[in-house]
């Protein structure tokens, strides 16, 4: 979900506003489908991986969430390559393990539930569609389809109604009995006869389109459960929209909201509280994480958000009707976040960030089991948290005090720790097998070339005597390389400020 005021936590951890103007709307797509990232295989030299590691989930299945009437579960909905069929899938097989009963399936980028609203699903992808429905029935998932009409849509035209109408129906064929009606990221005003029929009021006009065809639906025996999206989405100040909607919406229809903000770092009871009475409906939670589609298309560098869930006040799970995470574009890398999430859901006020984390590497054996949560606490900086989960910041100013003090520097813990990232990228690269190792594979290869500079330089601080000039530019011309890639890790700017000091020091550049 991209905002046209979009706020968000750079690496740094410092707020950043960016105004989001109609031409980023249309890069979105191209920016990220045009192969920000490249999903590769990259050579492994000579050596084979010894045995291939399958991470199938155990068959006990965590509890399920306490209240059967709360939506928990996943949305995918983020800007770019929708899933595969067999990541959907398989995220269903996860979410069934997690205890979670809810996917909703709103890519931006399916076209004929956004761009092409209005035409029905052809025969061979209905029949997909169909496949998908039946896999997440089989894992006791309900499967919610969202159909996105508001960049095109004439509200009041009767033709436009049939359309959506004769699209819903389709989908009903099919076995989803589930629709979210979506209005977000649309223009938010209206234009022609509906400026004129509905006094230019975008949540009367959306407001009257939903309430009849959900009016319709039950007319024709569809007993359908709808959700809405609304344009306005985010925010704690009620206004006009949101009256709006208190007064028009059908009072049975649940409400998306994603918090405070578009990308919350906090969420209380009291503000989903507030909210849901100024709005009049209960709330859908849309939480914006661990999505990272704006570190495409905003930040330009593309990063993986491999922490646990923060922030999230316990007392506010009686008071909604749903929650929804929306991951990564990349599916199985978003499992270690989700199941923090899922664990937050199963018992809000038992709910450890950081236990429930370690928790999500029990799937795998050592050395596995190790390399990825080291791998992943370097990947674990995000709006959420600005310091990382594996103590790379306080090792860099353990470091400095011994470098002050002229301490062996080799027996540092910033130095064994970069040793350890080498190990781990080396686990990973001859372990990990199938979609998540080629999810992984472009920010593996820069952990371990982060490691690999670090260890070098390291040893030019302990020994400055045994420098050179050719080494140390080396050095900085692969450090540079590194900061100008597409891919970053998460902790990206400590590293890029600790070896710009570090390099500094070193005798004979």
């Amino acid at each position: 979900m991209i905002h046209c005021f979009t706020t968000f936590r750079a690496s740094l951890g410092e707020v950043m506003t960016i105004k989001r103007t109609t031409w980023v709307l249309g890069l979105v797509g191209a920016a990220i489908l045009g192969g920000a990232v490249t999903w590769h295989n990259h050579q492994r030299g000579i050596l084979t991986r010894s045995k291939q590691v399958k991470r199938a989930h155990p068959v006990v299945r965590q509890r399920q969430i306490p209240t059967k009437r709360l939506m928990a579960g996943v949305i995918e909905g983020f800007y770019g390559p929708k899933w595969s069929f067999s990541a959907t899938t398989r995220m269903f097989r996860f979410m069934h393990h997690q205890g979670l009963n809810t996917f909703v399936y709103a890519p931006k980028s399916a076209p004929y539930l956004r761009a092409q609203w209005n035409l029905l699903y052809p025969a061979a992808r209905l029949k997909r569609l169909a496949r998908l429905v039946n896999s997440a029935r089989h894992n006791d998932i309900h499967f919610v389809c969202s159909i996105s009409p508001g960049l095109s849509i004439q509200y009041s035209s009767l033709q436009d109604q049939k359309e959506l109408l004769s699209k819903i129906n389709q989908l009903w064929s099919v076995g989803v009995h589930r629709i979210m009606l979506s209005f977000d990221d649309i223009p938010s005003t209206l234009s022609g006869q509906d400026a004129v029929i509905y006094h230019n009021n975008l949540a009367l006009a959306q407001s009257d389109l939903t309430d009849k065809i959900y009016t319709l639906q039950l007319q024709e025996g569809h007993a359908v459960q709808m959700l809405f999206t609304p344009t306005v989405y985010s925010g704690v100040q009620n206004n006009a929209y949101w009256q709006t909607l208190k007064t028009h919406l059908n009072s049975h229809i649940p409400v998306i909201w994603t918090g405070p903000q578009v990308l919350s770092k906090a969420i209380t009871g009291k503000e989903v509280r507030a909210v849901q009475a100024d709005i009049g409906h209960s709330l859908v939670i849309w939480d914006n994480y661990p999505v990272n589609d704006y570190t495409y298309v905003i930040l330009h560098h593309p990063q993986l958000f491999m922490g646990p869930l923060l922030g999230r006040s316990p007392n506010m799970i009686n008071s909604i009707r749903g929650y929804l995470f929306n991951p990564m574009l990349q599916p199985y890398a978003s499992e270690i976040s989700l199941s923090t999430g899922a664990q937050f859901l199963r018992n809000p006020k038992a709910y450890r960030p950081t236990l429930a984390w370690q928790d999500a590497f029990s799937r795998w054996k050592p050395p596995i089991k190790q390399a990825m949560q080291s791998f992943a606490g370097a990947n674990s900086v995000s709006f959420l948290a600005s310091v990382p989960l594996d103590q790379l910041s306080g090792n860099v100013g353990s470091f400095w005090s011994s470098y002050h003090h002229h301490g062996n520097l080799l027996r540092t813990p910033l130095y064994t720790q970069f040793v350890r990232w080498n190990h781990n990228a080396y686990v990973l690269q001859h372990t990990l097998s199938g979609p998540l190792y080629h999810e992984l594979a472009p920010w593996i290869q820069i952990y371990q070339n982060e490691a690999k500079l670090a260890i070098q330089v390291i040893h030019l601080l302990e020994t400055p005597k045994a420098s050179d000039a050719t080494q140390i530019h080396q050095i900085i011309a692969q450090q540079q390389k590194i900061n100008a890639s597409a891919n970053q890790l998460g902790v990206h700017t400590i590293l890029s400020q600790w070896f710009a000091k570090a390099i500094a020091k070193v005798p004979g550049q």
